[in-house]
């Protein structure tokens, strides 16, 4: 099983990665493709936050656009390259993290989502009324792109929609490996046994404040990489990309495509940010069907999808194995395995 998932991971990966190849005179697909991708990445720093340690953020855009606002100033005003100035907007975007996370993460519950929220207006506030440094509601136009990449003979131009796909698909699968290994380490442990109960991971010594912190600024820092990707994908950083409603969508990706799930946020960007590209959905019916989507995931899946399609394949397996032994009752099934 596990060289089967090996195989389906690589295939979907290189799948992923030849689609400007098969499709190059499609760039609005491309382009919207990549669009999703930028949206992916603060959706997985969620998806650690929420997944793993139970930390639900209504304002995790706040960072995204900390992020965001950074990459532009130090592209924009100082001249400097994509990758230093993403590295500048995770840490800056991190650090912000931290200081908010001091003081909330002291709270509990909804008592916390409240306080994120706030947190959340009050940084899209900063946004659109400092005109001196963050360029007001009008934002701060002409962003660069990356300069060329040239390995050897060849050369790829982040300026062309392909080139920018294979950069955000290279920089979503990073965000992907840094989730997949703080998942599987004893820190992803620690986060899942207080996910589970906070007073029971205390009792077996997991500092549970130091966890959530620490949490807390692994996503925003990831929030930020998202944030430096967009302004640059979008050549432009305005409030309006980090508002209140920005942050609902990243909070319904993440619940759609399965908290904790490692390809969640993939799975509900898609649904959420290509699909209705692709279908050509008016804006003011995109608002009913995502209603209506929360809907059916609060009824019938609060798994999400990827949760409702595991549980629906473990009922299968035991349905089989019911099947291959006659005299065994399906809950004698389901303690066996």
């Amino acid at each position: 099983m596990t060289s089967l998932k090996g195989l389906a991971l690589l295939a979907a990966v290189i799948g992923a990665a030849c689609v400007p190849v098969l499709l190059p005179d499609q760039p609005y697909v491309v382009n919207t493709l990549t669009l999703t991708l930028c949206t992916v990445i603060p959706a997985i720093g969620l998806n650690l936050l929420y997944g793993q340690a139970g930390l639900l953020s209504l304002g995790h855009m706040a960072f995204t656009g900390i992020g965001g606002y950074t990459a532009a100033l130090l592209m924009k005003g100082a001249g400097w390259a994509l990758p230093e100035a993403m590295l500048a907007a995770a840490i800056v975007a991190g650090f912000a993290g931290f200081l908010v996370g001091i003081p909330c993460l002291r709270l509990r519950s909804h008592f916390f989502v409240i306080v994120t929220l706030g947190v959340g207006m009050i940084v899209y506030t900063f946004f659109n009324n400092l005109d001196g440094i963050t360029g007001g509601a009008q934002g701060l136009p002409g962003v660069p792109r990356p300069r060329p990449l040239t390995i050897g003979d060849f050369t790829i131009e982040f300026r062309t929609p392909r080139g920018f796909y294979w950069l955000a698909l290279l920089t979503t699968l990073g965000t992907l490996l840094v989730q997949w290994l703080i998942a599987r380490s004893p820190f992803g442990f620690s986060l899942n046994a207080i996910r589970q109960d906070e007073t029971m991971a205390a009792s077996r010594g997991v500092d549970v404040f130091a966890h959530k912190l620490a949490a807390f600024v692994i996503a925003s820092a990831i929030a930020g990489v998202g944030g430096a990707l967009s302004v640059t994908f979008l050549r432009v950083a305005a409030p309006t990309m980090f508002d209140l409603h920005a942050s609902m969508n990243i909070v319904a990706i993440v619940l759609v495509g399965g908290p904790g799930y490692l390809a969640g946020p993939i799975l509900g960007g898609f649904i959420f940010i290509a699909l209705p590209e692709f279908l050509r959905v008016a804006a003011e019916f995109r608002l009913i069907v995502f209603g209506v989507v929360l809907v059916f995931i609060a009824l019938f899946a609060n798994r999400g999808l990827l949760g409702l399609a595991d549980s629906l394949w473990a009922k299968l397996k035991r349905d089989r194995v019911a099947d291959e032994q006659p005299g065994a009752s399906p809950r004698a099934v389901k303690s066996e395995g």
